[in-house]
């Protein structure tokens, strides 16, 4: 018994060394970009440094390759690496606007072809910079950029208001049903850093437009997908102004008719900021600043169902919720009529502090 035993652990023992040295032999493929430029793809692969050191310089490194093709692009990156690419444990892939707006399928479908990518992966679309350059913004607050966007988008709370947490398996579902529009989180550069720039609206395989931070928090609140969204209510009489914070704010219903779609929100929030001297001891502050919320609110849904209609992009699924109701297609849906009903509950309990007029 104790022989049987004893050889357990020195094939698992066994075991557990070879596949760490099999995985030092890997090159560990983090973050990928890809753009489309003079009519030849460009992929980057950011590598992770996995040098038995205490501290390497480099926390990761990137590669490049170029192709007429897709396949190729990603062949000829492949091949400038000593080490066997490992794909399994790669987080972001960015994509260049270019790539986006003219490329978009033929990058999907390698992609979802690719048998050593793993679909958890987070799909990004790249704005107002090429992806590659978004990939190399390494410094040493941010030594693995694709860690970065990846801990922006899931981690970062104030984020979940402009950004959308969907990896490349959910995404591929809203891209192959004809009756939604998927939307993915696009990133930017901002002080060479990377940063949420809102969201970017995909229609027929092609970027349509990316939304500005206003419109994108609005998506994730009609789409139940925020947890905090704030909006400054302006002073009566005074310069300033007061900012509310919606929170647990995922109770939004859409009733999609033939002829109208109806917004029911009913939201909660609390003050977080004051420079109009209100008296929060006095209990009709809280409904006039609920109904002023509440139009405020409406007309950001107005703003956001105008857009909608003019990039003809249905990204809340109003088709496809309408049809899983009623087995029916909703016909025109872009010149149905849109209304709203929006109940705001403040809480009295929320802290407020003096904000200064430059703020």
């Amino acid at each position: 018994m104790k022989k049987i035993l004893l050889l357990c652990v020195i094939i698992f023992g066994i075991t557990g060394c070879y596949d760490y040295q099999e995985l030092n032999d890997r090159a560990i493929v983090s973050g990928i970009s890809i753009d489309f430029e003079n009519e030849e793809y460009i992929v980057n692969y950011e590598i992770l440094n996995n040098l038995k050191t205490e501290e390497p310089q480099y926390k990761a490194y990137m590669v490049e390759g170029r192709g007429e093709t897709v396949v190729e692009a990603f062949e000829n990156a492949s091949e400038t690496v000593s080490k066997e690419t490992y794909l399994s444990h790669l987080k972001v892939l960015i994509i260049g606007e270019n790539a986006a707006e003219s490329k978009l399928r033929d990058i999907v479908d390698y992609m979802l072809r690719e048998p050593y990518i793993r679909n958890i992966f987070s799909p990004v679309i790249a704005k107002n910079s090429s992806a590659r350059k978004i990939l190399a913004s390494t410094d040493k607050e941010t030594p693995v950029v694709s860690e970065k966007i990846e801990s922006l988008i899931r981690n970062n709370k104030y984020n979940e208001e402009i950004s959308l947490k969907i990896d490349f398996d959910h995404f591929m579902d809203q891209y192959e049903d004809e009756r939604i529009d998927p939307v993915l989180t696009a990133i930017e550069l901002i002080d060479e850093k990377p940063s949420i720039a809102g969201l970017a609206v995909l229609k027929g395989g092609k970027l349509k437009t990316i939304l500005d931070e206003e419109l994108s928090a609005v998506f994730n609140v009609l789409n139940n997908k925020s947890s905090y969204h704030s909006i400054k209510i302006p002073c009566n009489d005074k310069e300033g102004y007061t900012i509310l914070s919606l929170y647990d704010n995922k109770k939004t219903e859409l009733e999609i008719k033939e002829e109208t779609i109806k917004i029911k929100s009913k939201l909660n929030a609390s003050v977080v900021k004051d420079s109009c001297g209100l008296d929060f001891r006095d209990g009709t502050i809280y409904n006039d600043l609920s109904e002023k919320f509440a139009e405020v609110l409406k007309q950001e849904y107005e703003l956001f169902w105008m857009t909608m209609t003019k990039e003809e992009a249905d990204i809340l699924g109003l088709q496809k919720k309408y049809y899983q109701k009623t087995k029916k297609e909703l016909n025109d849906w872009k010149n149905i009529k849109m209304e709203s009903e929006i109940k705001i509950n403040i809480n009295k309990n929320g802290k407020t502090f003096e904000v200064k007029k430059d703020e």
